[in-house]
């Protein structure tokens, strides 16, 4: 690996840990997740009884209750509830690791599969702001811990999982692996990568199951590629049909029908949101798609990047439009869709310089070059100046709620005061990636309580009376905006 590309790795490492430092631990979910799982809905407030996940032994017990009372998301909680355990200071270093890690991902995936430190730069840079730029909510899925762990982490596994098969695509008569011990890791690593995402996984074994046909027509398949189909398949089984699943639809929607007009409308204005924030990435690969019809270039490869770009168009279609029909789509669940249309967008990056083609005019490139940097800098002080205020703020209620437990004041409900809302223009200016935390008005909400259980304090609410002084989001559970 050359300096150059090192010290970009380096710069993205440290400005996804310093972004992870300044996110504080989120009131909600992160303060609900440092309990071992009593078997109630999310959304009840814990018990006086509830203990913290201290040990192996607490954390396998609270994700068996977990599995069979509300989430199938075994793989993603398991990460939730082990850096909760260890300590916010550990995930803050892993979690910025997984982020750069994902990048180099994207760039393998771009560059036909191929596992090499010999990165560019500036491919490696382009990567990095494009999903800074078109994630919507950048902030949930990179910093957020509960966030990070349900989306970041498991598209680093899924994405992981690809690697070989996008290899073999473009090397499609070459043996990639003939180990099989290979066969074993893929069985295993596909077990774990299909137990991440209700609405993205199904995709990609459709995709790997008409890849694996085509292959073992032309004689070219190889064992690995089974293995890691059928794991993936046995994974997104122990995920859809966890008993967990059952009861949480039941405590969220009622035994009713719950996809009612006014839910399908909201998905859908998220749906749209989602393609808001990417439309830049879409026209570019359309109009690229488009430019190279009416260009001759010889070869067979080129064949091969553009059905794979089409490919991922509709992954990143698809992924986001299935969850117009989920009970729930938060902005954040559209992260999946995002990856795979900048792996498209970098693909044709690629082509444009490895077949000298023209998709993207110098005179353009300067310009869109400009407004990129002008945007980062902007977005990145906001968002970084809003967070900071964010993070003083709650460490002033962490603060009073540790000096009322050591005070003894078993009677006592301690009173903060609400974030002032957010501006339109400091929204806008943050790039929507500025979160939100916020506590109820009452004590009794599961927010309060879990916060509550565990600082050991009889309860903690929102003063209705909202300060001028520090800024504001929405609740937790809409982190994404």
């Amino acid at each position: 690996m050359n300096k150059k590309a090192l010290g970009t790795l380096a710069c993205i490492f440290l400005f996804l840990y310093f972004f992870n430092y300044l996110h504080p631990m989120s009131f909600g979910d992160d303060y609900l997740y440092s309990f071992v799982w009593q078997g109630k809905p999310m959304y009840t407030p814990i018990s006086e009884e509830a203990v913290r996940v201290s040990s192996l032994k607490g954390l396998l017990a609270s994700q068996w209750s977990h599995y069979l009372t509300w989430s199938g998301r075994v793989v993603a909680h398991v990460l939730i509830q082990f850096f909760l355990w260890m300590g916010k200071d550990i995930f803050n270093f892993f979690n910025a690791l997984a982020g750069v890690f994902l990048v180099v991902e994207i760039y393998w995936c771009i560059h036909k599969g191929r596992i090499s430190a010999d990165f560019q730069p500036n491919v490696l840079c382009w990567i990095f702001f494009v999903l800074w730029a078109f994630t919507p909510g950048f902030t949930p899925v990179f910093f957020w811990l509960t966030g990070s762990c349900n989306y970041l982490w498991t598209t680093l596994l899924l994405m992981g999982f690809l690697i070989p098969y996008i290899q073999k695509y473009y090397a499609s008569q070459a043996i990639i692996y003939r180990n099989r011990f290979f066969s074993l890791t893929m069985l295993v690593f596909g077990i774990l990568a299909g137990w991440t995402n209700e609405n993205s996984v199904c995709w990609i074994i459709l995709l790997l199951l008409i890849f694996v046909i085509l292959c073992k027509r032309n004689h070219e398949a190889e064992s690995w590629m089974y293995a890691g189909l059928v794991g993936l398949i046995i994974g997104y089984a122990l995920l859809m049909f966890a008993p967990g699943n059952v009861a949480r639809l039941q405590a969220e929607q009622g035994k009713g029908i719950w996809l009612d007009a006014k839910l399908l409308k909201d998905n859908f204005n998220t749906f749209l949101t989602i393609l808001f924030f990417q439309v830049f990435l879409w026209f570019f690969s359309l109009r690229a798609i488009f430019c190279l019809r009416h260009q001759s270039v010889p070869g067979e490869n080129i064949k091969k990047d553009i059905l794979l770009v089409r490919v991922f168009y509709f992954l990143a279609l698809l992924m986001s439009a299935t969850m117009i029909m989920s009970p729930g789509f938060p902005a954040r669940s559209g992260f999946q869709g995002t990856v795979q249309l900048v792996i498209a967008a970098g693909i044709l990056l690629r082509v444009q310089k490895e077949y000298v083609v023209e998709l993207i005019q110098i005179n353009a490139q300067k310009f869109l070059f400009c407004v990129s940097v002008l945007y980062f800098v902007m977005t990145v002080s906001v968002s970084a100046y809003n967070i900071y205020l964010q993070k003083t703020h709650m460490q002033e209620i962490i603060t009073s709620a540790q000096q009322l437990a050591r005070s003894g004041d078993k009677d006592r409900v301690l009173e903060v005061k609400q974030f002032k809302e957010l501006t339109k223009w400091e929204e806008m200016a943050g790039g929507f990636h500025i979160p939100g935390f916020e506590l109820s008005e009452n004590e009794k909400n599961w927010i309060n309580v879990a916060f509550s259980r565990y600082y050991g304090i009889k309860g903690v609410r929102m003063e209705k009376e909202k300060s001028k002084l520090v800024p504001s989001a929405n609740p937790t559970e809409s982190q994404c905006r």
